[in-house]
């Protein structure tokens, strides 16, 4: 078997099933950090969410909010600066696409897009949908604080955007100040004037771990899977070998060496 084994074409067959292995190896980390992130993820959510709020200026440095701190639940009072939505597309509720409604709130001199919520789509993607708007007073809000959305990049005709990404948010709306967070709106008083288009306040996020971890263990046990094809290939071919021909001897016999004293005893 061992000399079957040490042909061109087994040795390659190898390489190419420990490449497979380490390919395996990588993919199974790649969903087991996958794995860790949703978690902390899930954490965050039972820990914060349902917590007392604080007030906003209690939380020092809203620039460096870790995983852990996430959906961290604040109040804090001030303006809506009416008029000036910005609506983020592609976003689902009650399994329906439609915007996610984000509108500037000025608080002791400082500026936060406070998501308030959704609105289904319009009747073409270019149109932005009708919206209510805002409490036009001092207003007292209550909600979560999130890292800002990663950017993706795309042009779309303002005030649309395709993520809450805070610099492109500010690109419409300069008023906003340049910290990575924003606030998802729970509660306001007073509340919205009552209108034919409403925001619907969003939905406690989902706590489920995903398939990660399964996937992870997954690619981990496919990790010798190759290998163990080869040698069952191999093992086959020679047993194959030796049905065709069983006097053939696959190794052959070392010649016996001759001693002085075998020859003189001759």
């Amino acid at each position: 078997m061992f000399r079957i084994w040490l042909t061109r074409r087994w040795l390659l067959a190898t390489l190419v099933a420990i490449g497979f292995a380490v390919a395996c190896f990588y993919l199974g980390r790649w969903q087991w950090h996958r794995h860790v992130e949703q978690r902390t993820k899930v954490e965050a959510i039972a820990t914060n969410y349902g917590a007392a709020p604080r007030p906003l200026v209690d939380v020092r440095d809203l620039n460096a909010l870790t995983p852990e701190q996430q959906w961290i639940r604040v109040t804090v009072s001030g303006t809506y600066a009416v008029g000036s939505d910005v609506f983020v597309r592609n976003r689902t509720y009650a399994d329906t696409v439609g915007f996610e409604v984000l509108t500037p709130f000025t608080t002791a001199g400082r500026t936060l897009l406070v998501d308030r919520g959704w609105v289904p789509n319009a009747d073409n993607a270019e149109t932005v949908p009708p919206a209510d708007p805002p409490p036009g007073q001092t207003t007292q809000v209550t909600g979560w604080l999130r890292t800002g959305e990663p950017s993706l990049g795309r042009k779309l005709p303002p005030p649309q955007l395709s993520s809450i990404s805070i610099s492109e948010a500010r690109r419409l709306q300069p008023s906003v100040d340049p910290v990575d967070v924003y606030l998802v709106l729970g509660s306001q008083a007073p509340p919205a004037t009552a209108g034919s288009h409403p925001v619907l306040v969003l939905p406690k996020p989902e706590e489920d771990l995903g398939p990660h971890q399964a996937y992870a263990y997954q690619w981990w046990l496919f990790m010798p899977g190759g290998l163990v094809f080869i040698f069952w290939a191999i093992r086959h071919e020679w047993a194959a070998k030796r049905a065709t021909d069983p006097t053939r001897e696959l190794e052959p016999a070392r010649a016996k060496k001759v001693r002085i004293w075998d020859e003189e005893d001759a």
